[in-house]
């Protein structure tokens, strides 16, 4: 390698580093809005779910779903270390090697993991939503998400989300809810006056959960994205600013000994005159 394209080479890694740097800041003050959304929607959540867990939760006991749908929530955008690949990774576990028949159907929140599962599973797809994170999250948009689950009828829905602990933890994690028919069997709420119709308030009560817990999970997904994504760049500056290092020692060494070569033809040349 000459020294032309070393030079070149630690100048484009250089502006890589910094790159990569800005993108992390970028990432760090993203994290903080979305991590303060997370926090202050996780006790709407657990209260909502707390409320319904005792009648929706599956049990050990219970009998297998005839049928069920996973919705797997990934990103839109990359660099963001392996919180994408995790979920597809999950997915594919869940599936295994059953036909499309008796795998769950199977709905996708962002391309990425559409385009993970796109070429081996792409027959199990029924729906994927793109541009989810275009905006902020919003519950318009849970609910929007709510009501195409509940379009697809099941006897389980399970939500596949990256639940956000720290910076450098979150977890893949399922969250399974029974079909809205459970609802109505269980009596939970039998000792209430409804005005209307009992089964129309039972439905909407039950959608209204579900949107609350797809809003948390898509709050969740998001704070972890960011937080992957602030990781992920800190490594590659970090490894971009330890490779300039190297390249500039092999530089230095090469151009010393290529004007210690010229300095000796000199010297060379001047004695035998």
């Amino acid at each position: 390698m000459s020294l032309k394209v070393l030079a070149m080479r630690i100048k484009a890694t250089k502006s890589t580093s910094k790159i990569t740097k800005a993108m992390k800041m970028v990432a760090a003050a993203k994290l903080k809005g979305a991590e303060r959304m997370m926090l202050a929607a996780r006790p709407f959540a657990d209260s909502i779910g707390s409320v319904m867990a005792p009648v929706l939760s599956p049990k050990d006991e219970d009998e297998p779903p005839e049928n069920s749908l996973l919705l797997a929530i990934s990103s839109d955008k990359g660099l963001c270390g392996g919180i994408n690949s995790r979920v597809v990774k999950e997915v594919k576990l869940t599936i295994g090697d059953k036909d499309v028949e008796a795998a769950p159907e199977l709905m996708i929140v962002g391309s990425k993991a559409r385009d993970g599962l796109s070429r081996t599973h792409g027959k199990y797809i029924s729906t994927s939503f793109d541009e989810t994170y275009a905006g902020p999250i919003t519950f318009s948009l849970a609910s929007f998400l709510a009501e195409q689950v509940l379009a697809k009828p099941a006897d389980e829905y399970t939500v596949l989300y990256n639940k956000f602990k720290s910076v450098i933890a979150f977890d893949v994690t399922p969250l399974t809810i029974k079909g809205p028919a459970v609802l109505g069997e269980s009596g939970v709420l039998d000792e209430f006056e409804f005005e209307g119709e009992k089964e129309d308030v039972l439905a909407n009560l039950y959608q209204f959960n579900l949107a609350t817990q797809i809003y948390s999970c898509l709050l969740e997904n998001a704070t972890s994205e960011q937080a992957s994504r602030m990781t992920a760049m800190d490594s590659a500056t970090t490894n971009a600013n330890d490779l300039v290092s190297k390249l500039t020692i092999v530089y230095n060494r090469r151009r010393q000994a290529k004007i210690t070569t010229e300095l000796t033809e000199i010297v060379a040349g001047a004695e035998s005159v």
